[in-house]
């Protein structure tokens, strides 16, 4: 082998590491920095509930933003209007959160107890552990699981 072509050799393997490599810190990147919107629909012992759920997760930071309404057997219907700000881990395609800020625009302090029947209390109480496992599906969707049981298809 000529000199000439040692080189080309070296530098086509070094430009193949560095597209390996480059490739391989875009894909971590965009498995912490990402948002999309989903509907989840709950059906519980005394009624159900519709609710919205945007997600946006920024490095190991986040926050759910949800909104829609809980009905429970009485018909009264319960608005959801939640904002939570979270802190998060991942491994692989698991995802540990922790609600830091929870806050409702419902002018009390009080949650409501349909709310706490409805909803985990990760989106209700700060301090309180959630876990979901997120498969992203293609460049705009992904879809989120709890406790193994498809919960939320998210789209941009």
């Amino acid at each position: 082998m000529s000199v000439f072509n040692i080189k080309w050799l070296g530098l086509t393997v070094i430009a193949v590491i560095i597209t390996v490599v480059v490739v391989n810190v875009i894909q971590a990147w965009q498995s912490t920095h990402f948002d999309c919107s989903g509907d989840m629909l709950a059906h519980y012992s005394d009624g159900k509930g519709d609710v919205t759920i945007r997600y946006i997760f920024s490095g190991d930071r986040g926050v759910a933003i949800l909104r829609g309404e809980v009905v429970p057997d009485n018909g009264a219907r319960v608005p959801v209007n939640q904002n939570v700000w979270f802190s998060f881990t991942r491994k692989g395609s698991d995802y540990f959160l922790r609600s830091e800020n929870v806050s409702a625009s419902t002018g009390t302090d009080k949650i409501n107890p349909v709310l706490l029947k409805a909803l985990p209390e990760f989106y209700l109480l700060a301090n309180e552990p959630f876990y979901l496992s997120i498969s992203r599906l293609d460049s705009r969707s992904w879809q989120f699981y709890t406790s193994r049981a498809p919960s939320v298809f998210c789209q941009r």
